[in-house]
């Protein structure tokens, strides 16, 4: 896909991967930032504007597991401010493992509500113009991770409803390419606060220095820029891990089951 023009909307886009993915495709073309806080402040609106001035940035806020605040969202706000949704990136995310069904909501469940609906209003059957959906999974949706039981949970959950959707007989109707982006060990609020978070069992705490000085940080705007990669260079269905500054796809077994649709 070619970014110049394209509209996106990007949940989770207050802080982090979100904000760093808002910056670049700003440059391109009208963004619609979708998070929890009442709105952006100053210094944020200021740092976007500044990578594209003659761009246009809105806000809305909302919570994904909130099935009502997404309708309006991508149904109403979506379509005043930005006519039509050419890209989806689903950003918003929480390392909880106190809070198991909270962190599937967010995670799983509010990514999978907001690319249906997303679906819905892209797919050119039903007079769309198609587009491409990036959901932010992780490292620990590929490699299971002790410490972090849950959230590792609905990362694998990511990667399988995202092969799942970029399947070609749902793109050969739809228009719309589903990939997924696994970054390493980033650092966004989640990871610096990882230490009162990771907790899967209370024994755990004697490891958590050294679990967390075994991975290499990467800034959040490497994995902005990789996101920018994969929509304009991505396959249907395609993984990426984004790790140590570099980006590679993820080979997996050849699918026998959609080998016979």
């Amino acid at each position: 896909m070619l970014l110049e023009g394209k509209t996106a909307i990007i949940t989770g886009g207050a802080s982090g991967i979100g904000f760093a993915t808002a910056e670049e495709l700003l440059k391109n073309g009208k963004i619609l930032i979708l998070d929890l806080c009442d709105s952006l402040s100053e210094e944020q609106e200021s740092q976007l504007q500044s990578c594209n001035p003659k761009s246009s940035i809105f806000y809305s806020k909302c919570d994904v597991t909130n099935k009502s605040n997404v309708e309006k969202a991508f149904r109403q706000d979506a379509v005043k401010w930005l006519g039509s949704i050419d890209i989806l990136v689903n950003s918003a995310g929480i390392l909880n493992e106190s809070d198991p069904a909270g962190c599937v909501a967010v995670n799983l469940t509010g990514l999978i509500d907001c690319t249906l609906t997303a679906m819905e209003l892209m797919s050119r059957n039903n007079n769309g113009n198609g587009g491409i959906v990036v959901n932010i999974s992780s490292i620990a949706g590929l490699e299971p991770l002790p410490f972090c039981v849950t959230y590792s949970a609905t990362k694998f959950g990511i990667i399988g409803f995202t092969r799942s959707m970029g399947q070609q007989i749902i793109y050969n109707k739809t228009g719309v390419k589903v990939m997924a982006i696994c970054p390493g060990a980033t650092e966004t609020a989640i990871y610096n606060n990882a230490e009162v978070s990771i907790l899967s069992f209370p024994w755990m705490s004697e490891y958590i220095d050294q679990l967390i000085l075994a991975y290499k940080t990467q800034k959040p705007e490497v994995v902005g820029k990789a996101v920018v990669k994969i929509i304009t260079e991505g396959n249907n269905g395609s993984v990426w891990v984004v790790s140590e500054d570099l980006i590679n796809p993820v080979t997996f077994k050849s699918n026998k089951f959609a080998a016979k649709l």
